[in-house]
């Protein structure tokens, strides 16, 4: 080719980028790139991650140039930034203004509160001049970002009384029909994925006659991890696992849904300030801005640092494409940088199909080999080669998590059982006898755990009758019966409240009681009370039959348990930072604190009111005087946390459950020990007594809740049915029924009137 007189031809600029001109040629072509803007906005579309399906990704695998091709250099001159892709969704979030404006994701532009622009013109005034418009019954707040999907905006909700993220696909889309019907389909889909580490969504409409499409969902307290990593530097090794344990979990449910997010990255990836928990989002959207850019352009769009080989080909994609970017995602987490760079997104890709990076343990020696094998197990190329299910990989991940110490309540993620299957492809050869062999010792492994409730399920509890109620947004993490038994109250992760109605089997009252998770429901022994603690900080006493609040206290922390005296005139409760706090219920007045080492995760009053027990991270179970808080006994043989406690309803029994199968029972009064019940199936969460304290029910980690004889310490029965953890358990004493609820979003309602009756 002579020297370039105009502009060159497009078949010359993909000549150029594939690397296939003479390196004269090349040297004329990218001169000419720098002093035109024509070719270089024509070129710069590459930048800005929209690459041509039919031209050029089709044959990048078998590109190879070399370091000294003209190809990186043309590239180079047209792109500053790889990490220029949609972010729209890395500020769905709690943040003020000052955050805001120190992030620097493009998508995420700040607004000053109050101040509408042009592109807002869809919004309807607002007669509160607090808020900027509305969108039907939702008051918007401010914009929290923007990105090429759409805008984000906080709002409140008046219907629910909560405030929410709404997210309004992007105006100039809002004409095109095809993207309109993608948003609104893949935000229903979403919809369908209850889990504790996805972001709930919790409505998709249209407005103004079906020609504004939004999005409403829950409004995380955080950041991103995308802002966790801005410094470059690595995570701790337990938190790297810790996290990617969570996203996987999440990602299993949304797999079992058939969902695949196809857009896995930190940005994508919400960090709750409160419990420092997993939230991922934007479920599917990815799949629906593929379909604007390919229905406007041909292209696809994308940041390509975290796409597997066969997005990058523009191929059909799996779950097995979410686990690929899951490992880019852990790479970056445990080296500080990503494991496919290059001067464009060319490269990028390029890489992704050709480069092998180096080893996580090797770029860091902070992480342990089992981590650094499943990560590169996660990068394999082919499909095949990884690991067959997110399922599979949060349950590895749990047990190197493990390796670290024990995980609390706050960090496990809730995993269908009936989802695991074994890991496979090149994490097989990854791994080491030495692995295997630190599992066994530490007999945390719970894929081995897994293994070995396959073996012992076989169905040998007895098959009682149950109904169930499902349909929760979330994790169920506690339920009450009322003193009556004819409604159940149960506490909820996206922050509500539902009241059963047991005859009817249907949803009495859902109201929001707590901004993130409500941790305990419980009613008053003899007044229309409810009373639900959660993760805000919070202790609140609701009217039981109009639910209107009637009392709050506020607490340094997070408040994992509470407990009505006997009497029904005071509270305990213990939060995250390990205070106690008694409460006078009438005056309001706080009675006395106490502060005790580690988190507080379970609280009780005996049956007589004259103690307190506290359990939680610390492995001791301390029993207090109730009046004075003076320590009483400080018993130990827990070798984990302890996750609940229970008195006994006569005499000086305690009960006590935690990690690693613990179910224990203790002689208040004399300290001693009098009982160490064997046979459960995994970490035991919740415990009960029935009304005459003659047997004790545990809800385990293994979807089971188990009933056992309190003088002879033998299991009589065993009750399946969840697919996840058995979170919390309560006894009717009115019918002989058992509430079970369970991270699986479902409660189950036993009836155990046979045992009754044989008892008599």
């Amino acid at each position: 080719m002579q020297a370039v007189s105009g502009c060159p031809k497009a078949e010359q600029l993909d000549q150029l980028i594939r690397g296939e001109l003479p390196e004269d040629s090349s040297h004329l072509l990218t001169s000419h790139l720098e002093t035109c803007s024509s070719c270089q906005a024509t070129i710069e579309k590459l930048a800005s991650g929209e690459i041509p399906i039919g031209t050029i990704v089709a044959d990048l695998s078998k590109l190879n140039p070399s370091d000294q091709s003209d190809y990186w250099k043309a590239i180079s001159k047209v792109e500053e930034e790889l990490e220029i892709g949609n972010q729209q969704s890395s500020q769905i979030r709690r943040a003020t203004p000052q955050q805001l404006s120190e992030t620097s994701a493009p998508d995420a532009t700040p607004l000053p509160k109050r101040v509408a622009t042009g592109d807002l013109d869809f919004l309807e005034p607002s007669d509160d001049p607090a808020y900027i418009g509305k969108l039907q019954h939702f008051q918007i707040a401010r914009v929290i970002g923007r990105g090429g999907m759409g805008i984000v905006l906080e709002a409140f909700d008046t219907h629910l009384h909560r405030n929410v993220a709404v997210k309004v696909l992007n105006p100039s889309y809002q004409a095109n029909d095809v993207a309109k019907q993608r948003f609104c389909r893949e935000g229903r889909a979403a919809a369908a994925i209850s889990h504790e580490h996805v972001v709930p969504m919790y409505h998709v409409a249209k407005a103004q006659q079906g020609e504004v499409a939004y999005l409403v969902m829950q409004l995380i307290e955080g950041e991103t991890l995308e802002n966790r990593l801005r410094s470059g530097q690595p995570l701790p090794a337990r938190e790297v696992a810790r996290l990617g344990m969570q996203i996987a979990a999440g990602l299993s449910a949304a797999h079992k849904k058939e969902m695949i997010h196809r857009d896995i990255k930190p940005a994508n990836i919400m960090i709750e300030t409160e419990t420092n928990r997993v939230k991922l989002t934007d479920f599917g959207l990815a799949r629906a801005s593929d379909d604007i850019k390919l229905t406007q352009t041909g292209m696809i769009t994308g940041t390509p640092l975290y796409m597997s080989p066969e997005q990058t080909l523009g191929e059909a994609t799996d779950e097995r494409s979410d686990l690929f970017s899951l490992g880019a995602v852990l790479y970056e987490m445990a080296t500080g940088a990503a494991p496919f760079q290059a001067s464009s997104a060319l490269g990028v890709m390029q890489k992704i199909m050709n480069h092998t990076p180096d080893l996580p343990h090797q770029v860091n020696p902070q992480i342990k080999r089992p981590l650094s094998d499943l990560i590169m197990s996660l990068l394999a190329k082919k499909p095949d080669d990884r690991p067959e299910s997110a399922a599979a990989v949060a349950t590895a991940l749990a047990s190197i998590v493990n390796e670290y110490e024990p995980i609390s309540p706050l960090e496990t993620p809730s995993i269908a059982v009936s989802e695991v299957k074994k890991l496979s492809g090149s994490y097989r050869r990854y791994q080491r006898k030495w692995i295997l062999s630190a599992w066994i010792v530490s007999s945390v492994c719970v894929l081995l755990a897994i293994i070995t409730w396959y073996a012992l399920r076989p169905d040998r509890g007895d098959n009682f009758p149950s109904f169930v109620l499902e349909g929760n947004p979330g994790t169920v993490w506690s339920v009450d019966f009322d003193p009556t038994g004819h409604q159940l109250a149960s506490a909820i992760e996206d922050g509500s409240v539902r009241i059963w109605d047991l005859e009817s089997k249907t949803l009495r009252k859902s109201f929001n009681a707590h901004r993130g998770v409500v941790w305990l429901v419980a009613y008053h022994p003899t007044r229309p009370i409810v009373m639900t603690s959660g993760d805000d900080s919070t202790v609140r006493l609701w009217n039981s039959e109009t639910f209107d609040a009637v009392r709050e206290w506020k607490l340094s922390s997070a408040v994992r348990s509470a407990a009505f005296s006997p009497s029904g005139d005071r509270i305990a409760a213990g939060d995250r930072e390990g205070m106690i706090h008694v409460f006078d219920i009438d005056s309001g007045e706080e009675l006395i604190t106490k502060t005790q080492p580690g988190s507080i995760m379970g609280i009780d009053y005996s049956a007589n009111g004259k103690l307190i027990a506290t359990v939680g991270s610390d492995k001791i179970v301390r029993i207090f005087d109730a009046e004075s808080l003076a320590e009483r006994q400080s018993l130990s043989g827990h070798d984990g946390p302890i996750y609940g406690v229970k008195f006994a309803p006569q005499g000086s029994l305690l009960a006590t459950v935690g990690w690693h199968k613990n179910v224990r029972i203790w002689d208040s009064e004399s300290g001693i020990e009098k009982l160490n019940l064997l046979g459960s199936d995994g970490d035991v969460w919740g415990v009960s007594f029935c009304g005459d304290g003659t047997h004790l029910v545990t809800g385990e980690q293994m979807g089971a809740a188990r009933v056992w004889d309190v003088s002879t310490g033998k299991a009589v029965t065993t009750l399946r049915g969840h697919t996840s953890a058995v979170h919390n358990v309560s006894l009717d004493s009115v019918a002989h029924r058992i509430a079970t609820s369970s991270r699986d979003g479902t409660i189950r309602v036993w009836d155990m009137s046979s045992v009754a009756k044989n008892k008599r």
